[in-house]
């Protein structure tokens, strides 16, 4: 199975700004090894998007990119993804308008609740988010 900013997915707006990777030094960049992967591939399947749902979600087993998302996740977050590529940061509205349209009851609305309960970040980057959607 493949990954990537569902994955990258995901995430509310700056859920939005979900990543890939575990970086060693706290001023490093998330890992690039996953910014070639076919987001297209994962967004128009249902398959593998829920899969990436129940692994943010812990509701389901994680494939090791979908680890990796999940281990940098709050970190993404809480930075506004300043670690993230720029490959990342330029697909993330893409995943994120992609679940708000089409998986939203399934997915977004989980992802928000457990991620950005009090939407610290969704208040934080909306206004970017929106510029870039």
């Amino acid at each position: 199975m493949k990954f990537t900013l569902l994955v990258a997915v995901f995430l509310f707006v700056a859920i939005a700004h979900s990543v890939y990777g575990a970086p060693e030094p706290a001023n490093s960049k998330y890992t690039t090894k996953y910014d070639n992967i076919n987001l297209d591939e994962i967004l128009n399947s249902s398959r593998l998007l829920d899969n990436y749902c129940k692994c943010l979600l812990d509701l389901g087993r994680c494939t090791p990119e979908g680890k990796e998302l999940k281990k940098n996740l709050i970190d993404a977050l809480q930075t506004g993804c300043s670690k993230c590529s720029e490959k990342q940061r330029k697909e993330t509205p893409r995943v994120l308008k992609h679940l708000r349209e089409h998986k939203n009851a399934d997915c977004f609305k989980p992802l928000t609740a457990k991620y950005d309960p009090k939407d610290e970040y969704k208040n934080k980057f909306e206004k970017e988010l929106e510029k870039n959607l």
